[in-house]
């Protein structure tokens, strides 16, 4: 058979086909390592306040040991940037999985709030790694045309995980106990590590070229806080903040909260809070490319105060669930586009530093967040939790409008 001759025009489109492709193998693995990393952490996500009460916590003290969390992530994130360098993201990136998969196993030995708690911060660390990780290599294989769409794809993927996580640690602990659902958990973050170790390798467009590294080691500072922030980050990172206090009330209380009134269907709140975020991410990517992201976080910014409100006066199962689906809304369309919009501002050089600015300011605000309302929750109770918790919602939109309509003044003459 003859071979097909291609003519100039039909060679170039193939090649921007090529260029503009979202599902690289490079892409395919990375969305596959976040995921199960992402399956693992999320199993603990509403039984570390149940274990944490189990072992005589109260919510106070639930809120603290967030904090920790939070905070340790924070703080491995100020110098990750530093270590890239020096290691390479590989690397980084399995130390990172392992440390997540030992200090989980270590949970079936615990047997004070104390040792939790430092299990915790060893387990944020691994967070602050793998996160930041994750969401600066899928943003390196990601055409800029096509950004939007595949850091949808990304979410989504992300989103499909958190979906099994949570059933599926309830369904674990409710038939055998606490134990092998920390070692279901485990297994499954050693598995991400895995897939790293023998499959992945680090994308060309996100290395270091050999003859820039030395220079770079030297300008890359642990503490210099140009490599750690970037001040054109500075109104996103308030609007982050914002996010993460009104996220960290049900990521971190709705377990309680449905423990405390007694309601049911626990399991599906997540599940239905994680299926709305998954199908409403199949469009949000390509809203926001083609609209502007105004058309997603305002909105969004609604939904996350409608949880709260919905909660604080939920007095039955149903009323919890339909919270569910406002928050899978609010979660599922605001988080992915502060990202966007953070990669978006700063150099391409410094995708890293985006990726963990937003990871550190969404934290920074559940470090603070969390430790106040369970205060709240423990004093007035949970329904006055969620109200307060709704004033964060409020002043997002708030402080988000006033951005977008500054930006649409025309310059003085």
């Amino acid at each position: 058979m003859p071979e097909v001759q291609l003519n100039s025009k039909e060679r170039v489109d193939r090649k921007k086909l090529k260029e503009d492709r979202i599902w690289t193998k490079g892409f395919t693995y990375i969305t596959v390592t976040q995921s199960l990393y992402a399956v693992g952490i999320h199993m603990l996500i509403p039984m570390i306040p149940l274990f944490l009460v189990s072992l005589g916590a109260v919510e106070s003290q639930v809120g603290v040991v967030a904090t920790a969390f939070y905070v340790s992530s924070i703080l491995t994130r100020f110098i990750i940037n530093a270590l890239l360098v020096r290691v390479g993201k590989k690397l980084i990136l399995i130390l990172g999985l392992l440390l997540s998969s030992v200090v989980i196993a270590l949970y079936c030995t615990v047997e004070t709030i104390g040792f939790a708690t430092l299990l915790r911060v060893a387990q944020g660390m691994g967070l602050g790694v793998v996160s930041t990780l994750c969401a600066a290599l899928a943003v390196d294989y990601l055409p800029d045309t096509r950004r939007g769409e595949g850091l949808g794809y990304f979410g989504m993927a992300l989103v499909l995980a958190q979906t099994i996580a949570p059933p599926l640690a309830l369904f674990v602990r409710g038939s055998y106990g606490f134990t092998p659902m920390f070692l279901v958990s485990a297994v499954i973050n050693l598995i991400s590590a895995t897939i790293v170790f023998f499959f992945y390798k680090t994308p060309v467009i996100g290395s270091v070229p050999r003859e820039a590294t030395e220079a770079l080691k030297e300008k890359t500072k642990v503490f210099d806080l140009r490599n750690l922030y970037d001040r054109k980050l500075i109104i996103p990172s308030v609007i982050i903040f914002l996010y993460g206090i009104s996220r960290c009330v049900d990521m971190n209380f709705i377990a309680l909260f449905a423990e405390n009134q007694e309601f049911d269907y626990l399991a599906w709140y997540f599940v239905i809070q994680t299926m709305t975020m998954f199908f409403i991410r199949f469009f949000i990517g390509r809203l926001a490319d083609r609209k502007g992201r105004n058309w997603v976080l305002i909105p969004g910014g609604f939904a996350l105060l409608a949880v709260n409100l919905i909660l604080s006066f939920a007095k039955t199962s149903g009323i919890m669930l339909l919270a569910a689906v406002f928050s899978g809304l609010g979660v599922g369309v605001v988080a992915p586009n502060l990202q966007m919009w953070v990669f978006g501002i700063v150099d391409p050089d410094k995708k890293n530093v985006a990726s963990a600015t937003f990871f550190n300011f969404c934290d920074i605000g559940s470090a603070i967040g969390a430790p106040l309302m369970g205060y709240i929750a423990e004093k007035s109770g949970y329904y006055n939790m969620f109200r307060i918790a709704s004033i964060s919602g409020v002043l997002y939109i708030i402080l988000y409008i006033t951005i977008a309509r500054e930006k649409k003044k025309p310059a003085p003459a």
